[in-house]
């Protein structure tokens, strides 16, 4: 009857087509906004800290000061604006950006050791003088 292009069977046939492609087309939009969520949380997930938290998270909660000072990676400014802040207040925010890889406390001290390890305090690079007698 199709082949005979009877106009019922034409538009039955053409209304099904259409919700067929139709159909495709949703699936297709939630199969990628699935595949686009799965991908940002992956990516959340690599970025967490150690403890846990989402370093951008962390950032964007943090006070306009305290994001400036780790914008231009001040250390003095950083600690400036800590102690302009209420005590509980910035060891709060202090607490959520050690759990989250924004700040590593001493930090220095584990570069001293690295050099000290690799050999860089033994005559590379201050010139090291023997007292004599």
């Amino acid at each position: 009857r199709i082949k005979l292009g009877e106009k019922q069977y034409m538009e039955a046939f053409n209304s099904e087509l259409d919700a067929f492609k139709e159909r495709i087309t949703k699936r297709a939009k939630e199969k990628l906004q699935k595949a686009m969520e799965e991908y940002e949380e992956e990516e959340r997930q690599k970025r967490l800290g150690p403890g846990g938290l989402d370093p951008v998270e962390v950032f964007e909660s943090l006070p306009e000061v305290l994001q400036k000072c780790f914008e231009s990676k001040d250390i003095a400014s950083l600690q400036k604006a800590i102690t302009e802040l209420p005590e509980e207040e910035a060891r709060y925010h202090m607490k959520r950006c050690v759990d989250s890889g924004l700040w590593v406390p001493e930090a220095n001290k584990g570069q001293e050791t690295e050099g000290k390890e690799k050999g860089e305090d033994e005559g590379e690079g201050e010139e090291v003088y023997e007292e004599v007698e």
